[in-house]
């Protein structure tokens, strides 16, 4: 006979199982997404320094869309806390 929590524990495996899948899964779309931006840097012959002014400016541009009616100051400190939360939270290894 099964103990009582045992459809529990299974439920509960499977879902840790799917969240780890689920973060390896992201992590390999952020991957693919950065190599796609630095072979469209190559194509387009741009240097390191143009690279990241052009991924800061993508990056702003996905936060005005977001929150479209802040202004240039409210979504840069977005970006900002954005960005130190991420470095914090160890996400960017």
């Amino acid at each position: 006979m099964l103990p009582e929590n045992f459809l529990f524990s299974k439920t509960k495996i499977m879902s840790a199982q799917t969240s780890i899948l689920d973060q390896a899964k992201r992590k390999i779309l952020i991957e693919q997404t950065v190599r796609g931006f630095l072979e469209l840097m190559d194509e387009n012959e741009l240097e390191l320094e143009d690279g990241l002014v052009a991924w800061n400016m993508l990056g702003f541009t996905m936060f005005q869309d977001t929150y479209p009616d802040e202004n240039h100051a409210e979504i840069q400190q977005r970006m900002s806390d954005f960005s130190k939360k991420l470095f914090d939270s160890g996400q960017l290894s």
